[in-house]
């Protein structure tokens, strides 16, 4: 794919044919951002490439004049008015491509806001949503969604390098093992909205419902057949007991992970390393809260603050619990554990100040049985017993 045809503009010489391509004839150049995009172009190439930080704030620069022009003359470029417009438009875009190549990281924030649902800051306290830690942005940009730990760590290797290409490209470019081990850890995302609908819990009666199991998440992530899936996606009260749960350290298994969606909606898995993770359920999106939960036949035991890519601290796990309050009337939190990211236990009551239920009051004693006057076949029994 070729170079955009702005891009003549940013090299040696650039400032001079754009000055050309925008100039009218016998005319003295009077517009103002003009005159500041030609004194930009003029010093753009003389940053060299290793001055990535400068290079991408003057790129920085060029994109916001051209966007003020633009938005300035819009009038006429509508009327067909300005022959200055396709000049300023090839510059705009050469300098964004450019920039791609120098800032994926400005690019990776941008595509994370807009993955945020409209309206779903709102309403929700001090904690409105919880976005992906900042190593994994890189994860929800690559096509690959290979974990965001270790391309951060490419990532920063990247910016460090003399390299101009991309950073994607710069991946490609790496040794055949390093490019083994990135894939060993893609993270896998449900971005079938069917499928993702399996994974939802719901609440009835106290207690906690769903369709997924090990066995048909697995045979989600292998791709099978959906008949085949739908056979398998029985609602039944959620039971982690035998769920692996490697996300916990000594815990081998009884615990599944779990995100709360802007919209309320909890979705609950098998976390798998490298395979399957909090950001799994809504493909990076951002959530109100994650972590780890333990159920037993529909009945919440424990909750756990574990997760990685979000880093949902007490503050957003309260909006889950409030959440959970609402839905599991009749439960005893004081007997439903809670466990932070250090590790300290106490009760998800204690966590929320809930009081204790009072315990319930003493049967009173059963009254003394009367002696009365015994017949038909008790007496006979008695009278068979004295006799014996």
């Amino acid at each position: 794919m070729g170079e955009p045809r702005g891009t003549v503009y940013l090299r040696a010489g650039g400032a001079e044919r754009f000055r050309k391509d925008t100039a009218k004839r016998f005319a003295r150049r009077v517009n103002k951002t003009l005159l500041k995009i030609d004194a930009a172009l003029a010093a753009y190439p003389s940053l060299t490439r290793e001055e990535r930080t400068q290079r991408t704030q003057a790129l920085l620069a060029i994109v916001a004049l051209c966007d003020s022009w633009l938005s300035d003359k819009q009038t006429k470029i509508d009327h067909g008015e300005s022959f200055r417009a396709a000049a300023v438009q090839d510059l705009h875009g050469a300098a964004v491509a450019e920039l791609r190549g120098l800032q994926n990281w400005t690019k990776a924030k941008t595509a994370i806001r807009k993955l945020i649902p409209s309206g779903s800051l709102k309403n929700h306290g001090t904690a409105p949503l919880r976005i992906m830690q900042k190593e994994n942005w890189l994860e929800v940009v690559d096509k690959h969604h290979r974990r965001g730990q270790e391309l951060s760590t490419h990532f920063e290797a990247w910016e460090k390098s003399a390299e101009t290409c991309s950073f994607w490209e710069y991946l490609e470019k790496q040794a055949p093992d390093v490019k083994n081990d990135l894939a060993n850890v893609s993270v896998r995302y449900v971005d079938d909205l069917i499928f993702r609908a399996l994974f939802e819990v719901s609440f009835d009666r106290g207690m906690i419902w769903s369709r997924m199991s090990p066995t048909l998440q697995n045979m989600i992530l292998s791709k099978m057949g959906r008949s085949n899936i739908f056979h398998h996606a029985e609602l039944r009260p959620l039971d982690t007991t035998t769920w692996p749960s490697n996300a916990l350290r000594g815990m081998s298994t009884g615990w599944a992970a779990f995100v709360l969606s802007p919209q309320e909606v909890v979705y609950a898995g098998m976390h798998v390393g490298g395979v399957f993770h909090h950001s799994s359920f809504l493909s990076g999106a951002p959530v109100l809260a994650s972590g780890m939960i333990r159920v037993e036949n529909g009945h919440i035991r424990g909750i756990h603050e574990k997760n990685g890519h979000y880093r949902s601290q007490e503050v957003h796990l309260r909006t889950f619990l409030k959440h959970l309050l609402h839905q599991l009337p009749g439960t005893n939190w004081h007997d439903v554990e809670y466990i932070t990211f250090g590790g300290t236990s106490m009760s998800v009551g204690s966590l929320l100040g809930l009081q204790r239920r009072p315990s319930p009051p003493p049967r009173p004693p059963r009254p003394a049985q009367q002696h009365v006057a015994q017949g038909g076949n008790v007496r006979n029994l008695i009278q068979r017993f004295n006799n014996s």
